[in-house]
């Protein structure tokens, strides 16, 4: 199972995602204050929706069904499809984004961002599934040490945006610098999965495996389409309710949350995901779920606490002064963070059982509810309305997984 090392090295992968992004939206608020954060924050969303149609359904697949097999060759030949599909989904994702960049600008963006941009942030969509492919691989064999040195070396994206924005770079300066960065990675680490996937003879492969990992492409198509875009949708919505400068605050308030919720959500997926997908469909699995449960749950509960009791320095910090909100809003945001969290004890295990379907109809009562919700109550919106439909969206979402898994184990 998962040695101390590697839970260390999850830990330490968590912290270094972590510090990157803080570090950069410090430098964003700096330089561009909250309207240059909501800016980046939308063409991020673009680079997500294109890699995560991959990230979130085929690679979870290729983690799930690593940490369950043995056999060398079947791990190769995983490892050469699940890079194909995972490829394939976000080129044509990438394409759909292209032929619709001028409709996505002048939508979500009111034609404040340059639609080259959206197809800049595709692209580099395209190339981040290379090296989150040989991460999938190590997480399912449980190697978080090697996972922790690729971490190091994709931080350098990270690193150079925000040196660029530290300068003085434009939107569309920033979009080049992360873009070129990513392709350097992209080149180094596909060159090494290469190597890493050859077989030195003819092998036809284990369709039972690869129909396993078709299996995840739906999911990621539903995860990884649903939950950008639901986010491109809420930020326009809000621009045009509030302000692109509350946009950007609201976007700080959640970013200042991420310290637990990517942490928790870094937890389950580095070190339970594994943990699960082995254990299931025996007895263990139940106290897998437990133990996760009492892992991630009881220390989120305490963080987001003191996020909210200190909320007005905690953004001064990692913004500036201008970055504001009421208790109201970041107790809802707060609590609605740690339902979040809830919910993603269950939805792990729903990824470990393999009940892709399930995960694909609860998706949409995750952000797409939320986006739903603020376009229904847009009358009289405000910040402290909207971090409530945030909280009831996540309510109905943490319902509808935990009975989803619960009813799976009692039918298995």
């Amino acid at each position: 199972m998962t040695s101390v090392q590697s839970v260390l090295a999850a830990f330490a992968i968590i912290l270094i995602d972590l510090l990157g992004r803080a570090g950069l939206d410090k430098v964003l608020a700096l330089s561009g204050g909250p309207t240059m954060v909501a800016f980046w924050a939308q063409l991020q969303s673009v680079l997500e929706l294109v890699g995560a149609v991959a990230m979130a359904g085929v690679l979870q697949g290729l983690t799930v069904l690593i940490a369950q097999i043995n056999e060398a060759s079947d791990e190769r030949n995983l490892l050469r499809d699940a890079l194909k599909l995972g490829l394939g989904t976000s080129l044509v994702m990438a394409m759909i984004v292209a032929l619709a960049a001028p409709e996505l600008a002048d939508w979500l963006t009111q034609k404040k961002i340059d639609a080259g941009l959206f197809l800049l942030a595709a692209c580099a969509g395209c190339i981040a599934v290379i090296p989150a492919t040989l991460n999938a691989y190590w997480l399912g064999k449980h190697q978080q040490q090697k996972m922790l040195v690729l971490a190091l070396f994709t931080s350098a994206a990270l690193l150079l945006v925000a040196a660029a924005a530290w300068l003085g770079l434009t939107l569309s300066g920033l979009m080049w610098v992360q873009s070129l960065a990513l392709a350097c990675i992209g080149i180094a680490v596909g060159y090494y999965l290469f190597k890493l996937s050859r077989t030195h003879h003819h092998h036809l492969g284990n369709s039972e495996y690869f129909r396993k990992l078709v299996k995840f492409v739906p999911v990621g198509l539903a995860i990884g389409i649903l939950s950008p875009v639901s986010m491109l949708l809420v930020r326009g919505t809000l621009s045009g309710t509030l302000s692109w400068s509350d946009v950007g605050i609201l976007q700080a308030l959640w970013r200042s949350t991420e310290w637990v919720t990517a942490t928790a959500a870094g937890v389950l997926s580095l070190v339970f995901l594994p943990r699960f997908s082995s254990v299931y469909g025996s007895d263990k699995f139940t106290n897998e779920m437990g133990r996760a449960a009492a892992m991630v749950l009881i220390p989120a509960a305490i963080l987001l606490l003191v996020i909210f009791f200190n909320q007005r320095a905690i953004l001064a910090t990692l913004y500036d002064a201008r970055f504001v909100v009421s208790d109201e809003t970041a107790a809802l945001i707060m609590l609605g963070s740690w339902i979040r969290i809830a919910s993603w004890v269950f939805l792990f295990g729903l990824f470990a059982a393999h009940r892709t379907l399930l995960i694909v109809t609860g998706e949409i009562l995750s952000l797409p509810l939320f986006a739903l919700l603020l376009w229904i109550f847009a009358d009289g919106m405000t910040l402290e309305r909207t971090a409530l439909l945030y909280c009831a969206s996540y309510l109905a979402y943490l319902g509808f997984n935990a009975c989803a898994l619960l009813l799976n184990m009692k039918n298995r």
